[in-house]
């Protein structure tokens, strides 16, 4: 593939062909496979791609920061997954990802939500309100921010959606930009 594009320094080669099957073994080889068959292939790469995390949501809660029910409540209501079964499995995913908030060497997440994912009732009012005084204590922790753009603030250059910005600890690496909707990430 590397000749197709005529790369002659062979230390640029070998960097990239390492990079390259540093990321096929490690998407191959992640605890996300044992749920392949609730997740698509592209929740799959994101999953794999995680390293430092940026997002901006404006209607719902950060998955990474989302309490179990409200996960399951966001999960029925998407009804992309139709079984119980499934339901549980992709709310183990969720929480499996959390999970990596928590470990020796942290996620960095840094997350901006819009005052409506605070007034959006998601779940009813119990999920909500475990929800909101889950939201302080994440905020607390060293390698997670979180901030709520007011209404207040008007007009800003995030109103065209969510979005997931995923960076690397790899020097020289690009940050990738996701984009989710009903249906599927792009």
């Amino acid at each position: 593939m590397l000749h197709a594009y005529q790369l002659s320094d062979h230390e640029t080669r070998d960097r990239l062909a390492s990079l390259a099957r540093k990321a096929n073994r490690r998407r191959r080889e992640g605890w996300w496979n044992q749920y392949g068959d609730v997740l698509t292939d592209t929740y799959r790469d994101h999953i794999a791609l995680e390293g430092s995390i940026r997002t901006f949501q404006a209607q719902l809660v950060p998955v990474l920061l989302q309490t179990p029910d409200y996960i399951r409540a966001v999960t029925v209501a998407s009804r992309q997954w139709q079984t119980a079964d499934e339901i549980e499995k992709f709310v183990q995913v969720r929480l499996a990802r959390q999970e990596r908030l928590l470990g020796d060497t942290p996620l960095h997440l840094w997350a901006v939500v819009s005052e409506a994912v605070l007034l959006q009732q998601v779940g009813g009012a119990q999920v909500m309100s475990d929800q909101l005084q889950h939201l302080p204590a994440s905020s607390e922790r060293p390698d997670e921010t979180v901030q709520v753009l007011p209404f207040s603030r008007g007009a800003h250059a995030n109103m065209f959606g969510p979005y997931v910005v995923l960076g690397f600890p790899e020097e020289g690496a690009l940050d990738v930009v996701l984009a989710d909707n009903p249906s599927g990430s792009m």
